[in-house]
């Protein structure tokens, strides 16, 4: 089990009672999102290193990558 800390947070009331509807472990749904936003937050430096390093991506790399993250439809809107 991955360790733990207990810490407080303040949120604004109707947040929370919002995020009460989707779930009964608002900790463990807070810790969800908390580390979407690191990974999303670690690979948004590793792409910026990348292109540093080797350029900035090309329209059709990134409508590559568009393709194999959202599938063949978003081809087009790439465009």
């Amino acid at each position: 089990m991955a360790r733990t800390k207990k810490v407080t947070i303040t949120l604004p009331a109707e947040l929370l009672e919002s995020m009460k509807t989707h779930t009964d472990n608002v900790s463990g749904y807070l810790t969800e999102l908390a580390e979407r936003a690191e990974r999303r937050r670690l690979l948004r430096e590793e792409l910026d290193r990348y292109q540093g390093e080797f350029g900035t991506f090309t329209d059709e790399e990134m409508a590559e990558a568009r393709a194999l993250l959202h599938g063949a439809e978003e081809i087009g809107r790439a465009a």
